[in-house]
């Protein structure tokens, strides 16, 4: 079913000026790569609010974001408090934890300060996967869709459709097989451990710098299962930022004094290479899409940077697997 027209932006704003009055202004916020929308309300006395608006998702994202929202302020996850909701337009409201990226931060940062930022990430990462994990029973609401093997190639698809096929224009049907057997794998491979609750999306572009120097989270209404070590390989691999060992090693180091004896560090574990290359998979498609498809060229400058990275996983793969995955990559022009 196509998706209805695109409402403009100032239609919603007048919605969201009636709805959550008093609002003195509405600033339509740069959407990234979400589908959903974003608007910084401005209040009398100079107090501000952020209103989430998902006309696609509709009230089952707005009840899921909010669970997700409870269950992560439950376990000292600093995630923006939901000030009211409206199933009309539909939207949320949000507390305003500001808009300094952490991933456009990072040029200006100290060193200690850097450090410190990507050592509370990693350890906010681990918090999710160690005390969220346990609050999310089977019969629970967010207990459901998980990252397994359908959801993670089907992500992998998107990735063969928009950035090989769109991007790329590759056609040759026995590469697009020969590809296709490779992304089986993967799946496959990422799979096959137990699962841990993850963010699903846990990057310096979801994280808030703060003025004390704390992080704010956002964009956690696609909290799931996922394979262990998700979200640390998100922000590890992020091609959003250039990220150096140390800072990295901060990222290890707050997971490990996060998870204690209770998890193991998933880059000791044998699905990490695999989980890694996933992710960096699915974020070319993305970028991909974003560029092709909803005209935003601006992503396409990160798919170099994902390519690379790819590669130097794929590099890290055992045996034969190294050399099918690593040989497929490079038919497909992925640079070193």
């Amino acid at each position: 079913m196509p998706r209805a027209e695109r409402v403009p932006d100032e239609a919603i704003a007048d919605k969201l000026r009636e709805r959550f009055a008093p609002v003195e202004g509405v600033e339509p916020l740069a959407p990234d790569a979400s589908v959903r929308r974003f608007f910084r309300l401005r209040r009398p006395h100079g107090a501000t609010v952020v209103a989430l608006v998902d006309p696609d998702g509709g009230p089952p994202v707005l009840t899921r974001m909010i669970l997700a929202a409870d269950l992560l302020a439950s376990i000292d996850v600093p995630v923006p408090r939901v000030l009211d909701r409206d199933e009309s337009i539909p939207a949320l409201l949000l507390e305003d934890l500001g808009d300094r990226l952490l991933a456009a931060a990072l040029p200006e940062l100290a060193a200690d300060d850097a450090r410190r930022a990507w050592r509370e990430a990693g350890r906010i990462a681990a918090r999710i996967a160690r005390a969220g994990s346990p609050l999310v029973p089977p019969d629970h609401p967010l207990a459901q869709p998980v990252l397994g093997y359908d959801r993670l190639r089907a992500e992998l698809a998107f990735f063969s459709v928009h950035d090989v096929t769109a991007r790329r224009g590759i056609e040759d049907r026995g590469l697009l097989a020969e590809l296709a057997h490779v992304l089986d794998r993967i799946a496959d491979r990422c799979a096959a451990p137990a699962r841990q609750l993850a963010h699903r999306d846990f990057h310096a572009r979801n994280l808030l710098l703060r003025e004390d120097g704390s992080l704010g989270v956002v964009d956690f209404q696609d909290l799931l299962f996922a394979p262990p070590g998700y979200d640390l390989a998100s922000l590890l691999h992020d091609p959003y930022v250039e990220l150096p060992r140390e800072l990295a090693d901060a990222a290890g180091e707050g997971w490990r004094d996060e998870a204690g004896d209770v998890l193991p560090d998933p880059r000791e574990q044998e699905s990490w290479p695999w989980v890694s290359l996933q992710r960096l998979l699915k974020a070319i498609g993305t970028y991909a899409y974003q560029a092709t498809r909803m005209n935003r060229p601006r992503f396409a400058r990160y798919i170099p940077v994902a390519e690379h990275r790819a590669l130097a996983t794929a590099r890290a793969l055992p045996g034969r697997d190294r050399h099918d995955v690593v040989t497929i990559l490079e038919k497909l022009g992925f640079d070193s």
